[in-house]
């Protein structure tokens, strides 16, 4: 039996958004971006809540959750610290771009080492495949922008580090990568619904000028 599995609704929604960020054409029009925008706001708000909960089963399933071991202030390399205002601005843009790459290596390094200490089809074989997927396709989704705003992305040259043999040490890794990245997430998710929040309040003092600058003519050509 499964553990927190989510509903086959929440499923579906999921799959569909992993379609859309996938589907993001190379050499997407500026007339595109707002939809690509969008889809980009609502995934990565899915992703920090789905990064959040990996993090839990994950620190529970290796039994790392004593003395909250994996919550250190140790940051995965190449994730940003700082609040980010506009982070799908077109400069930033390619920093997000190479955090993200960043996050795809460590995901593949914990997926090497707990397919070697977990069966196949194992339910943390899954989610971590899952969340693998998810960070391709928005990777997929950044560079689609980033053309769209015609600049090239970035490749990050990733620095090799010595490999860690030790089983303990590899779970510990694996659980500190996985606070730090649900801790970026979260912080994108808040960043990109302080962005909306932002826009929509600038489009209705926009509709409430439209609304007063007709009345106001009126009042200026009866004086």
């Amino acid at each position: 039996m499964r553990c927190n599995a989510r509903p086959l609704g929440v499923l579906a929604a999921v799959a569909e958004g992993l379609l859309l960020l996938c589907a993001v054409p190379a050499n997407a029009s500026r007339s595109a971006q707002p939809s690509y925008l969008q889809q980009t706001h609502s995934l990565v708000r899915h992703m920090a809540e789905d990064a959040q909960e990996l993090f839990v089963f994950y620190e529970t399933n290796q039994r790392l959750n004593v003395n909250k071991i994996c919550r250190s202030s140790k940051w995965l390399e190449g994730l940003p610290r700082g609040d980010v205002a506009d982070p799908l601005a077109p400069g930033a843009l390619q920093d997000l771009y190479g955090a993200m790459e960043h996050v795809e290596r460590a995901l593949q390094t914990i997926l090497q080492h707990q397919r070697e200490l977990n069966a196949p089809g194992a339910e943390l074989l899954r989610r971590l495949t899952a969340t693998h997927l998810k960070v391709r396709g928005l990777l997929n989704n950044l560079e689609g922008l980033l053309r769209a705003w015609g600049i090239a992305p970035l490749r990050v040259a990733l620095p090799q580090k010595p490999a860690v043999t030790k089983v303990f040490q590899q779970k510990l890794e694996g659980c500190k990568v996985l606070w730090s990245y649900s801790r970026f997430m979260s912080k994108l998710s808040t960043a990109l619904d302080a962005k909306g929040l932002r826009e929509r309040q600038e489009k209705r003092r926009q509709r409430r000028g439209s609304r007063r600058g007709p009345r106001g003519d009126k009042r200026a050509r009866r004086s």
